[in-house]
């Protein structure tokens, strides 16, 4: 897959986000409880911010986020700022199984023009399964921020 990869600023969001340590396949099962945390009132994609992630065991600590002006009804569900980012950015077409792919597209601009990523990175959910229907894994849209160390 051909990936168009850009630098570009990442503008501050307010979310509503619950902390999640373990795999990211079980993240997704937890997930739907920020949306009802807000009774389903997002203002943009949700994303997963990954703070630190084991890429062997495909574990880490992370933040699920979604952007919304509500306020939640608790049950671990809070609120914060994300801050404005200058991010490597690449948005990848299809499966979760085949995200890798976009990663190493990352990995190897960012080594070729020496660019430094850094923690927490982002996932953002731009098409992906809804509540109820699963829809078609190929047609999922995500896109990979990369916060970048400046110079």
């Amino acid at each position: 897959m051909e990936y168009q990869i850009e630098v570009r600023d990442v503008e501050p969001l307010r979310v509503a986000y619950m902390k999640y340590r373990g795999s990211t396949a079980k993240a997704n099962q937890v997930f739907p409880n920020v949306f009802k945390a807000i009774r389903g009132k997002a203002d943009g994609a949700p994303f997963f911010s990954y703070l630190s992630m084991d890429p062997e065991t495909k574990n880490g600590e992370m933040e699920l986020c979604v952007p919304t002006a509500q306020t939640p009804n608790g049950n671990g569900v809070e609120i914060k700022e994300m801050p404005r980012i200058r991010a490597l950015c690449v948005t990848h077409t299809g499966s979760y199984e085949t995200l890798p792919a976009a990663y190493d597209a990352l990995d190897k601009y960012a080594l070729e023009h020496g660019l430094k990523l850094e923690f927490p990175f982002r996932e953002v959910y731009i098409k992906g399964p809804g509540m109820f229907l699963k829809g078609n894994p190929d047609k999922y849209i995500t896109e990979i921020q990369f916060p970048i160390e400046e110079e």
